[in-house]
């Protein structure tokens, strides 16, 4: 059952829709990261004009993967790999040599690896997702497939289950020459800031 479901998880966003998916926080909606008319939709969706300032989140499978977007240096990847796969996001100064057709109108970029199996497997089929919380603007996150169902009927298609946690992950800006917290999820940084 479970590789049905991953197989039906990826011919979705194979095909643009956009995919409700259960992390360890709350459920987020995703996207691939190659797909621009998809990044649209998700954009359209979630009321989110390219210029407000929020950024889509870039989910990955692996540590070692964000030397590819994001410049990092010693201190950002040591915080990186203690507390990924984590409930954390943390945004860095995307790498210029990165090029993405939604990315190019930011110099930053926010990072997430989930502390999530389902999620981590399908990160390592599909490549790079683009993600966000399952929730209409200005209302509380989705916590459950039914939920999200029932509250953005829209959706292309949503993953059975359940999300780990109430609150969405913890973000970390660390663009700067210190990291400081811009919102406090679940999980509590002890290191670093």
């Amino acid at each position: 059952m479970y590789r049905k479901d991953l197989e039906q998880a990826k011919d979705t966003l194979n095909k643009g829709g956009i995919l409700g998916v259960p992390t360890e926080t709350v459920y987020g909606l995703a996207v691939k990261s190659d797909n621009s008319e998809a990044i649209r939709k998700l954009l359209t969706l979630k009321e989110r004009p390219v210029g407000s300032g929020k950024v889509l989140t870039m989910m990955l499978a692996d540590v070692n993967d964000i030397e590819r977007y994001a410049l990092v240096d010693y201190e950002q990847i040591s915080m990186a790999r203690h507390y990924f796969p984590g409930e954390l996001t943390i945004i860095l100064p995307k790498r210029r040599s990165f090029k993405h057709p939604y990315f190019d109108s930011f110099s930053t970029i926010g990072i997430r690896i989930p502390a999530h199996d389902y999620m981590l497997q399908l990160l390592k089929e599909t490549g790079p997702l683009l993600v966000t919380s399952a929730n209409p603007r200005g209302e509380r996150p989705c916590r459950t497939h039914k939920e999200l169902k029932e509250r953005m009927p829209s959706i292309d298609a949503v993953v059975q289950g359940k999300s780990g946690g109430n609150l969405p992950s913890t973000i970390v800006d660390w663009t700067d020459k210190k990291p400081r917290v811009i919102r406090q999820g679940g999980l509590l940084i002890v290191r670093y800031v």
